[in-house]
């Protein structure tokens, strides 16, 4: 690995421009690091001798990080100096090398761990040549999970299917935002279902949470039926609720 950061080095030095990702990479490791992460990202063209060194399959994982100071010098650590690592929308991005199966997944154990119960980490794994996609599918991910108030933790695209073939289709996520909408106007009601979501749908948890009694709680999931069409205590229901909220905020 040595050898070939030496080659991303003596590149950055023979090119007159360089992408936004790119900035003086043979001044730092880090830089490095960013801009053969931002190529790849990217779907840039790397030269032949770069390209030699690189990993065949990767791990995709981006992260959205509550105390960026401290976390990220985990997650730095916990990734391996092979790991490469970037920034998208402020998020973080890594690409961590799969090196066998099994790898993947202990990789988001030890990642995950970093979080300490704050932040979210979307994964993806594809081979090198589908990095884009991968990052593509792992960003999507990331907004759904962060959209739907789900808790800190890693996801991968099975844990929010439903919602991500919502937003595939623009009449279903338009018609969605639309129907939950007028919710907005009733502050109470919004702030009652955004608590029964982030509180899995358990009645007991989403009334300590907004400490008010079981019974007040109950008139208000009825007031949301009313404004939205929607029963919020069927599992019909809450899943429409869920994907409408997410299709409102992404919207927005």
């Amino acid at each position: 690995m040595a050898d070939f950061r030496a080659k991303v080095r003596a590149e950055g030095q023979e090119r007159s421009k360089e992408p936004d990702d790119l900035v003086e990479p043979h001044k730092d490791p880090a830089a490095v690091s960013r801009g053969l992460a931002g190529d790849l990202a990217d779907g840039r063209s790397l030269p032949a001798d770069l390209t030699g060194g690189l990993t065949p399959r990767y791990l995709i994982a981006v992260v959205r990080l509550a105390e960026p100071g401290r976390q990220l010098a985990a997650l730095r650590a916990v990734a391996g100096e092979d790991a490469l690592l970037t920034h998208r929308d402020g998020d973080v991005v890594l690409l961590v090398p799969a090196a066998g199966p099994g790898s993947g997944e202990r990789s988001v154990t030890r990642l995950a761990q970093c979080l300490g119960g704050k932040g979210w980490l979307a994964t993806a794994e594809r081979d090198r040549a589908r990095l884009v996609d991968g990052l593509d599918e792992a960003c999507s991910v990331l907004r759904l999970v962060v959209a739907g108030l789900r808790p800190s933790g890693a996801y991968t695209i099975s844990d929010v299917l439903v919602e991500y073939a919502v937003t595939l289709n623009e009449k279903v996520r338009t018609d969605l935002a639309a129907m939950i909408r007028p919710l907005r106007a009733h502050k109470v009601l919004w702030e009652t279902l955004t608590a029964f979501v982030d509180s899995d749908y358990s009645k007991n948890k989403t009334a300590r949470s907004l400490f008010i009694h079981r019974s007040t709680l109950d008139y208000r999931l009825r007031r949301i039926e009313d404004v939205t069409g929607c029963d919020p205590t069927s599992g019909r229901g809450a899943q429409t609720l869920t994907a409408a909220m997410i299709a409102e905020v992404l919207q927005n």
